[in-house]
């Protein structure tokens, strides 16, 4: 069996363009950042925030990988629980140090 070379995808398709692959990859690298800097809490909720609304506006245009990878659908996942893990967090150590809600 002899195997076919399939041609890349073409760049006029809006699910396959560089930049909108970007902009699937930026929420996931957000998402990651947020994570790792989950203790400053105004700016890892601004890249959260900004993370999922960048994987959402993905998910929304259908966006995918060159292999049909879903990088929107993991910077969402990401970026959601990174948002809910630092508000949590956050409300928590301000409820132990007696602080207002």
């Amino acid at each position: 069996m002899d195997h076919v070379l399939e041609s890349p995808p073409s760049v006029a398709s809006p699910g396959h363009s560089p930049v909108a692959r970007g902009i699937a990859t930026a929420s996931i690298s957000l998402g990651y950042m947020s994570m790792l800097l989950f203790w400053w809490t105004p700016f890892s909720s601004l890249l959260a925030t900004v993370g999922l609304s960048l994987g959402i506006f993905s998910l929304a245009r259908g966006v995918r990988g060159l292999h049909g990878e879903n990088f929107a659908f993991a910077g969402t996942c990401l970026c959601a629980a990174s948002l809910s893990i630092t508000i949590t967090l956050n409300q928590a150590l301000r409820y132990l140090q007696w602080e207002q809600w």
